[in-house]
């Protein structure tokens, strides 16, 4: 029997780390939910996990430096938009001194931590890795109802974007896989989800404990993160695919731009100084010119737009049309080439055949499959990914990337498949359990389905 924490859970994510723990205490293992802020700890106690708060266990005490580096893991928070590293380093610091001490009194085989890159998960995976503790990382997908899988961390943080060419020689492609993810993608179609069980907010006397205790740690930022926490535990789980909103792209041959909101952490965390959109958009519209001077410019959004027709203008004599991000997947695949910071609908592209060009480090991105550029060299590198192809080593690269690097579980709405997946990855990292039998688990969407897939 293992010992599993999960560390700092979201209350966004409570369906699939509630689901997940029930399958893993089916499988003999034990879990831990360790809260380091009291409203997530309070949440997940009232809901029944196995709850752990650092609030509770005097976290807020100062401590020894622990030598981990903290204003390094303080700086991840400021990138991500946060103020006060002063502050929000000497909270780490008592943090730290907790954490090492519950597991210097805890046997623990694995942690896991899900989607959020910031200061905290960073301390979580050194802390558990200095006391020789497997570390697993999940988050979403680069596809819609996946999770990515890594032991070092998300998107650029990954061990797959280290990797190179050669790694993958010995990968056998799988093409049906391909074909349909590519059509699940585009086809917006959704797993067949387990039912959500109701959530049930801590009473109101606790609620306010937390948000003292979290003024106490974190000031106003602390107090306003405790509110949204319980905010959002109070919104219901979507029962249903997410409407795509209208768009239309031109008949004619265009290049794609994949726009990101601001606040990505792909963007603030995997791409050094990335360009402001007008930049991104502008290079991108010489580049498309000097290709062909009949080429149009897609401009995919940030955030979706319920616009009536395409904003259409012009970039220097190139036409640009404007469209809600609903329609990032069918233009980064119908488009000539796509070019983006590292917007996951990226690989999208990848999977239609079409070169991609991205300005910071993303899980797709590797020399051969896809082209990493900067504004100057746009069109030199816009031709040159145009005329060279490698569709062998894409293949082989997208089916390692989707077949073992993803599994394919929704974080919203998980699937018994999937979650079969999820444990599966966990168990190749412990071991099964004596007497359980292996999972089933199937690589791959729900649909289109293909039975006879092994």
């Amino acid at each position: 029997m293992a010992h599993i924490v999960f560390a700092a859970p979201g209350v966004d994510r409570f369906h699939l780390h509630d689901r997940l723990q029930r399958e893993l205490v089916r499988r003999q293992h034990r879990v831990t939910v360790l809260g380091l802020d009291a409203a997530t700890a309070a949440f997940y106690t009232q809901q029944g996990l196995p709850t752990v708060g650092a609030e509770s266990a005097g976290a807020s005490q100062d401590g020894d430096d622990p030598g981990a580096p903290l204003a390094e893991f303080a700086t991840i928070d400021q990138r991500r938009g946060g103020r006060s590293c002063g502050r929000r380093r000497r909270r780490l610091q008592r943090t730290a001194a907790w954490l090492r001490r519950w597991f210097d009194a805890h046997h623990v085989d694995l942690v896991l931590l899900h989607q959020r890159r910031d200061a905290d998960h960073a301390l979580l995976h050194f802390l558990a890795r200095e006391h020789g503790c497997r570390v697993l990382w999940t988050g979403e997908g680069l596809l819609p109802h996946t999770l990515q899988l890594d032991e070092r961390g998300l998107d650029g943080d990954a061990s797959a974007s280290r990797r190179r060419v050669m790694d993958y020689r010995v990968v056998r492609a799988e093409p049906p896989l391909l074909a349909a993810a590519l059509t699940h993608t585009l086809g917006g179609s959704a797993p067949f989800a387990l039912t959500p069980r109701a959530v049930a907010l801590p009473p109101l006397r606790q609620r306010l404990a937390a948000l003292r205790a979290s003024w106490r740690e974190g000031g106003l930022d602390g107090a306003v993160a405790a509110w949204r926490t319980f905010r959002g535990a109070a919104k219901p789980v979507a029962a249903a695919p997410d409407t795509l909103l209208p768009f239309a792209l031109p008949a004619a041959p265009f290049v794609s731009v994949l726009l990101q909101p601001a606040n990505d952490d792909r963007r603030r965390l995997d791409a050094d100084d990335a360009p402001r959109d007008a930049a991104l958009v502008a290079a991108a519209a010489r580049a498309a010119r000097a290709l062909d001077p009949e080429l149009r410019l897609v401009i995919v959004a940030a955030h979706p737009h319920r616009a009536r027709s395409p904003q259409v203008h012009h970039i220097d004599g190139t036409e640009c049309v404007r469209v809600s991000a609903s329609a990032a997947a069918t233009a980064a695949a119908t488009g000539l080439a796509t070019i983006t910071v590292n917007h996951p609908a990226a690989c999208v592209a990848l999977l239609a055949g079409t070169p991609v060009l991205h300005l910071g480090a993303a899980l797709y991105g590797l020399p051969g499959v896809t082209t990493r550029s900067h504004l100057e060299a746009l069109p030199t590198d816009l031709a040159r990914a145009i005329s060279h192809d490698h569709p062998t080593l894409r293949q082989r690269f997208l089916t390692w990337l989707f077949g073992h690097g993803h599994v394919w579980c929704s974080a919203t709405r998980p699937d018994h498949n999937g979650l079969c997946g999820l444990v599966q990855a966990i168990e190749a990292r412990l071991g099964r359990p004596p007497g359980e039998p292996p999972l089933r688990y199937r690589s791959g969407p729900a649909w289109p389905l293909a039975a006879d897939r092994a």
